[in-house]
């Protein structure tokens, strides 16, 4: 007998929970010491991880969305979602602590996850091992890097997409068909295309699965119940990007399609760094991601179910739809990994979520017997994923009680000291940088042309003449006499390497004066002819105050 039988399984929509497993037993004590150290310490690592450049592009876009044109203005280079999100957040909790409100968003969308996650494994095996089991399988693996740990849009569409999994699954649940259901599945869908572009593989198996299922409903009512509801919500969902397609096409196409396949891939060609260009290469980064951490561990649970499976009630057990939707899903996921150039790991994330819900999905299609002995092989699994995350986790505990540690609030107070720097030179006007994000959150203007911080400024020279007009920006070799043409306050420099070093010549080559401002490597130039540069350099502000009485925010 396999897992159907309701002797041994639960219905998956019930969510009901028999009262015995509320009791606090040791082992239940000991399942929610854990989680709670998996969250305190997710928690510490996300807000004291070190400052990401990519960071730069999607705050700053973020901050200043609707002040200038998202991509001829400020050079923004992926769908609008993330900015989309930011900006809510900046506009309902005020536009101060940027970055420290992004990380916190990134938490949330961790906290988001892993209920989903959690309430999607309880519903669909009634055990209550499984679902721990998932939730260190996911923090096992890449996403505790910077993936999924600074402001960006490649840990933000998990969530979207595990919801909209689990909705399209309940939306067909027992053969009923709850239309609404699926058009949220779809508009789930959509918006995790909107976050991260590389999404849309959620598209071509859910619409396919849309159209074949329930098999025992005729074609044309499969259309008006299941596809156009999902199709609906899609394109609800990615309403963002096709507002901006329907204003900007050509500027959307610039920033994202020919960017990445033009200047960014000439940019990367010549770029000394460690890189994976050739087939070859992108495969060996994938093994790093599929077959270690998470992906490993997630694939070694689907095999040993699967297998289980096939020998306890044949092959014909795997036919469950859900099971080769998620098997698509992830496959699709995989398949789209390749296409960006140059490779990174965290391109080879998006299939690892449904690695997770194949195997709860194998694992509800055990029966009762089955389950029994593969409660050592979870055990044996969840005790390797806590293990390998461990060390990690409980390195960022301490962080959690220490708020000068913080990223979010490190960054906004240099961003309140190069604004009373400023203030106490006399010195007015944008400043320029590759670091936006520090002279936002002093409340500075900065030039938009650099608001992208070092992605649109380093791939300028290599872009072809014909998409140069949909840009805003200099290069490398114009920069002096870009600046020339509108002298900047400030200069700020020292987070970006060799791409700082026109700036600093530039500010070298003026006259500009350095001061200090706190920080191992940040160096902040002021324009020689401010009001109150050289009391400053005396000890006094332009104003006369002593440098020891800092100027109010």
């Amino acid at each position: 007998m396999h897992g159907d039988s309701r002797a041994a399984l639960w219905r998956p929509s019930s969510g009901w929970v028999p009262k015995r497993w509320h009791a606090l037993t040791p082992a239940r004590f000991l399942i929610y010491a854990i989680l709670a150290f998996v969250l305190i310490g997710l928690f510490g690592r996300i807000i004291t991880f070190p400052l990401g450049h990519d960071e730069q592009i999607h705050v700053s876009a973020g901050r200043l969305l609707f002040q200038a044109p998202l991509y001829q203005a400020l050079g923004y280079n992926h769908l609008p979602g993330l900015p989309l999100l930011l900006h809510t957040l900046y506009a309902l909790t005020g536009d101060s602590y940027l970055l420290l409100k992004g990380r916190l968003l990134i938490f949330l969308c961790w906290i988001a996850t892993g209920l989903l996650l959690y309430r999607f494994a309880l519903r669909q095996t009634g055990n209550r091992h499984v679902a721990p089991v998932a939730l260190l399988v996911l923090v096992a693996g890449e996403l505790m890097g910077p993936a999924g740990m600074l402001v960006t849009n490649n840990f933000l569409p998990v969530p979207f997409a595990i919801l909209s999994f689990d909705l399209f699954l309940r939306g067909l649940d027992e053969g009923r068909i709850r239309p609404g259901l699926l058009f949220l599945s779809g508009l789930a869908m959509g918006f995790a295309a909107v976050l991260k572009v590389s999404y849309v593989f959620l598209g071509p198996p859910f619409a396919l699965a849309a159209l074949l299922l329930p098999r025992a409903l005729p074609f044309g009512e499969r259309v008006r119940q299941v596809f156009v509801p999902l199709i609906i919500g899609g394109l609800v969902g990615c309403s963002p990007a096709l507002v901006v397609l329907i204003s900007d096409p050509y500027g959307l196409f610039a920033h994202t399609v020919r960017y990445f396949s033009h200047g960014h891939l000439a940019y990367w060609e010549q770029a000394t760094a460690a890189k994976a260009m050739s087939f070859p290469e992108k495969i060996m980064v994938a093994e790093g991601v599929w077959l270690a951490g998470s992906g490993l561990l997630a694939l070694i649970l689907a095999g040993v179910f699967a297998g289980t499976l096939v020998r306890r009630a044949g092959a014909a057990a795997l036919a469950w739809w859900p099971i080769p939707l998620a098997a698509a899903l992830a496959a699709f996921g995989a398949l789209g990994a390749f296409v960006p150039t140059p490779a990174f790991p965290q391109y080879y994330e998006p299939p690892v979520p449904f690695f997770i819900l194949l195997f709860i999905l194998l694992y509800r299609r055990l029966d009762a017997e089955a389950r029994h002995w593969m409660a050592a092989v979870l055990g044996s699994v969840g005790a390797l994923a806590l293990i390998s995350v461990t060390p990690r986790l409980a390195a960022a505990v301490p962080g959690v009680a220490q708020p000068v540690r913080w990223t979010g609030m490190v960054t906004h107070e240099q961003g309140q000291q190069i604004r009373a720097v400023l203030d106490r030179a006399g010195a007015r006007g944008r400043v320029a940088t590759l670091s936006p994000i520090a002279v936002l959150e002093g409340g500075l203007p900065i030039y938009r042309e650099f608001a992208a911080g070092p992605f649109l400024y380093r791939v300028a020279q290599y872009l072809p003449a014909a998409d140069r007009p949909y840009f805003t920006t200099t290069t490398p070799h114009g920069l002096s006499a870009f600046l020339d043409a509108d002298p900047p306050a400030a200069i700020l420099v020292g987070e970006e390497g060799e791409l700082d070093a026109a700036f600093a010549s530039y500010a070298r080559l003026r006259g500009y004066r350095l001061l200090p401002i706190g920080g191992d490597e940040t160096r902040l130039f002021v324009r020689p002819d401010a009001d109150g540069l050289a009391l400053l350099e005396r000890g006094v502000s332009h104003n006369g105050a002593p440098l020891s009485e800092r100027t109010a925010d």
